[in-house]
């Protein structure tokens, strides 16, 4: 049993991100899935008014910040059409203005198939951005640096 042996009992994480994360953090974003597991079976609830849905996406974002909302916009890479339909809801109501970079970014990036990109652009439609919007943010992005 050599030197070679010893690697056996070696632990190695599976992604290199998990390795800089502590069991706080795991916990909290384990915390945001539930709560947005929760939102979308809320949604799919005709008895519950979208007042108070988006009351408790408020409550969500006030209690976790940026991770919810990077989590409820990364919920559309979800296989079922119908969760993706609730997510684009969700998004809609919830309207945040920090969720359109990333929703821009999925929209265009050709490698997610076609139904991704094209909830994360319904998405975008209801909350009001247009491409011209895009084109103009884009504009002035380049001015600003020449």
């Amino acid at each position: 049993m050599g030197k070679g042996s010893a690697r056996l009992f070696r632990q190695t994480a599976p992604d290199a991100l998990e390795q800089s994360w502590n069991v706080v953090e795991l916990e909290t974003r384990k915390q945001v899935r539930q709560r947005i597991n929760t939102l979308l079976r809320l949604s799919d609830d005709m008895l519950v008014p979208t007042s108070e849905v988006r009351q408790q996406l408020l409550q969500c974002v006030a209690t976790f910040g940026s991770l919810f909302t990077t989590q409820l916009v990364h919920a559309l890479h979800c296989n079922e059409h119908t969760e993706r339909q609730s997510v684009i809801w969700l998004l809609t109501v919830l309207n945040d203005k920090e969720t359109i970079p990333p929703l821009r970014r999925m929209s265009a990036n050709a490698r997610l198939p076609r139904a991704i990109r094209l909830a994360a652009a319904l998405a975008l439609a209801g909350m009001g951005v247009t491409a011209e919007d895009f084109k103009q943010q884009r504009r002035d992005h380049l001015h600003i640096m020449s």
